[in-house]
């Protein structure tokens, strides 16, 4: 096999990457897996070596210095590398295990939370020491802590569900096009059951494991609720998998501009140029009208798609 196929068969399909992941992230870590692919390293590792690395980043940013920004912002980029590595070792090494894709889903939201707290506290310092002006807060005119927490927060909200509906749709087009994707059903079924093994056999897993099944569950079913809220037609017959590619293709791109690694992109871009508050209000504002804009378009493609 070539190295070029070698590198599509890494990926899930070209068309659900997000446009920073095919262009930086994914070749990077592609190198990675390479140079480590002889070696007995498993994506659970680099799960974890990402979550240590990502949430390291978090804390540099909570120093409130430019000097500390730089480093977080490369620790960042850094973990986002190691967190496309592990799901790229499983597929080329067919070694993936399920507790390893739980690992793989919370990366993302752990290192997150790190990021934002790190970025309040960082501006909160920045601002004591008078070496910023809060851009936001000069038309609100709250206390500057008030904001700086708000803001984070918001920000961290935001770009969560931003990802959520990308995943979302993403999922969908995967599953409705190309098969790769399960329903959240099955993926239920299919860890109940692994919850199942675990209770009739206590000694096949330790503690850690059974606890990010249940988390894993938890969230699982939560996902599920806010499917059948939003998803349309969901009892119905899926549509037809070229029409619903050519109708959703372009679609599905404008969706990956709100994905996560247009936030680390973002992020770390800002922390660059010393100007996180900037990366919180454009998690809150343009992106959160990008994200309306492009939910109420895609509620109209897939109604008229689901009566064909």
């Amino acid at each position: 096999m070539s190295l070029l196929n070698q590198y599509k068969a890494s990926l899930k399909a070209v068309e659900v990457e997000e446009i920073f992941d095919l262009l930086i992230y994914r070749p990077l870590a592609f190198l990675f897996v390479k140079a480590t692919y002889s070696t007995n390293i498993t994506p659970d590792q680099v799960s974890v070596v990402a979550l240590i690395i990502g949430s390291a980043a978090g804390v540099m940013f909570g120093f409130g210095e430019y000097s500390f920004f730089v480093i977080g912002a490369s620790l960042y980029i850094l973990s986002n590398i190691l967190d496309c590595a592990d799901g790229q070792i499983a597929r080329l090494k067919k070694n993936g295990t399920k507790v390893g894709r739980v690992v793989d889903g919370f990366v993302d939201y752990i290192v997150s939370i790190f990021v934002f707290v790190g970025i309040a506290i960082g501006l909160m310092k920045q601002f004591n020491n008078h070496e910023i002006i809060l851009i936001g807060n000069s038309v609100l005119d709250w206390k500057p802590g008030a904001y700086i927490w708000f803001a984070s927060i918001l920000g961290a909200v935001s770009s969560a569900v931003q990802a959520f509906y990308f995943d979302f749709y993403r999922n969908k087009f995967l599953e409705i096009v190309f098969g790769k994707a399960s329903n959240i059903i099955n993926e239920i079924n299919e860890y109940e059951h692994e919850r199942k093994r675990f209770d009739e056999d206590p000694s096949s897993a330790g503690f850690l494991e059974k606890f990010l099944i249940n988390v894993y569950l938890r969230y699982s079913y939560l996902q599920l609720k806010i499917q059948k809220e939003h998803e349309e037609n969901h009892n119905e017959s899926k549509p037809d998998a070229k029409l619903y590619y050519v109708k959703n293709r372009l679609l599905l791109r404008f969706w990956s501009y709100m994905g996560s690694t247009t936030h680390i992109t973002l992020c770390v871009v800002c922390a660059f140029f010393n100007s996180l508050e900037v990366f919180l209000l454009l998690c809150i504002l343009p992106l959160n009208l990008l994200m309306l804009f492009l939910f109420f378009v895609q509620k109209e493609v897939n109604k008229n798609l689901w009566r064909l």
